[in-house]
């Protein structure tokens, strides 16, 4: 039996991010990733590129890069995206800032990919969905969005993607991505055993005749070397009919109405049932998380409120790029963890927050409180032990993977 299967990938590096690290992703994951499409033309996908990558592959000399997709996009093998230029996560945002982010995403991968760059569909980075941020999407003229399947009960398994659903609000087609089959490439599937991946396909009785898996594109290759010929050698399988996330659609003509929960592909049924829909970048019950949002919610209403400052222009872009998501995923400690990157970017915001208010100390003194908290963290292993219950509590992800390295529970 032929199978539909649509391939979503999304590729982001934070911005200003190091060059070791971009040549390391370029050689490992972006490169073989557009070699597969090249040698196999019948493959088609669907690719989200922040333009925080893109700015930053043009600057580093990977023009290349940018023109085997755009190439890729003429030949109708790789449908693009919108989303946030730096990776925000967008719920937490006023409407203003999510709104410039979009909108400068659009503005500047335009400038690089050209025509062929006129997004119909919409990542959420993360998946942090919440009915506001869909409503501007809306507003922008964003016909569909990709959602993590929990959204649509709070639940896995309530999904029918021989269907198309249309939300109850904005009229605009949500795709949700089969969690299990996504996160079965990226953290489980043994690289050796393709069939194993069939056999769990075959196993997921709501998959249907066609199912949509959803990864960061860094997962073939960089944080998982070997799973970018792994995936060569799904796709190319003689039962299976790779689309776009728009090929899809026309192929689903009955729309069944959804109205999405707030959640991100990261979330658990007993997160959402806590009402904790973003728990990596907003958990209630870490502190580090709380003064982080503060921060950067006073440093925005400085910077709306600075228009006429000198130095105005220098903040406002440095705003948008120090709202990236990285900083609070980092201070998660679920699993991830670095008392490094805290700490520098804490030190970021007061010196953003002194270009235009140099003689105010209020954001010096939450980023002591920052630094001082993750100090304590790291120091009494608080840290481990949160990465530990949270690694052990997951019901199906056992395993992470990042840079190549494996992350478990201890």
């Amino acid at each position: 039996m032929r199978i539909t299967w649509a391939n979503f990938f999304h590729i982001y590096q934070p911005p200003q991010w190091s060059l070791q690290i971009i040549r390391k992703v370029v050689r490992e994951s972006y490169r073989p990733l557009l070699q597969v499409l090249r040698r196999h033309p019948h493959i088609h996908i669907t690719l989200n590129v922040s333009a925080s990558l893109t700015e930053q592959l043009a600057h580093h000399g990977y023009r290349d890069i940018i023109r085997l997709i755009t190439a890729a996009a003429r030949r109708g093998q790789v449908e693009l995206v919108g989303s946030a230029i730096y990776h925000p996560i967008l719920p937490k945002l006023p409407s203003h800032e999510v709104l410039r982010q979009i909108e400068r995403n659009t503005k500047v991968n335009r400038a690089y990919f050209g025509s062929i760059y006129q997004p119909r569909g919409f990542f959420f980075p993360e998946m942090a969905y919440d009915p506001r941020v869909a409503t501007l999407t809306q507003q922008l003229g964003f016909r569909w969005f990709i959602l993590d399947e929990i959204a649509q009960r709070g639940e896995l398994g309530a999904i029918d993607p021989t269907f198309r659903y249309r939300h109850t609000h904005t009229g605009q087609t949500v795709i949700y991505r089969n969690k299990w089959l996504s996160d079965y490439i990226a953290f489980h599937i043994p690289l050796n055993k393709p069939n194993a991946f069939w056999d769990e396909v075959d196993h997921t009785a709501y998959t249907g005749h066609a199912f949509i898996t959803a990864m960061d594109g860094e997962t073939l290759g960089h944080h998982r070397p070997g799973a970018e010929r792994l995936w060569e050698r799904l796709v190319t399988n003689k039962r299976v009919q790779t689309v776009t996330i728009s090929e899809l659609i026309k192929q689903t003509p009955v729309a069944r109405p959804t109205t999405p929960r707030r959640s991100s592909w990261s979330s658990r049924p007993e997160e959402l049932r806590r009402r904790q829909p973003y728990i990596l970048w907003d958990d209630a019950t870490n502190s580090i998380h709380q003064l982080q949002w503060q921060l950067c919610s006073r440093v925005i209403a400085l910077v709306q409120k600075s228009v006429k400052h000198p130095e105005y222009s220098k903040a406002r872009t440095l705003l948008d790029q120090y709202c990236a998501s990285d900083q609070w995923w980092w201070a998660s400690a679920k699993p991830w963890w670095s008392q490094k990157i805290i700490v520098s970017k804490a030190t970021e915001w007061v010196e953003l927050a002194n270009l235009l208010a140099p003689k105010q100390r209020w954001a010096q003194t939450y980023a002591d409180h920052i630094i001082h908290t993750a100090e304590v963290w790291q120091k009494q292993n608080r840290f481990k032990r949160i990465a530990d219950r949270y690694l052990a509590a997951s019901p199906y992800t056992y395993v992470h993977y990042i840079g190549g390295k494996k992350i478990t529970s201890s």
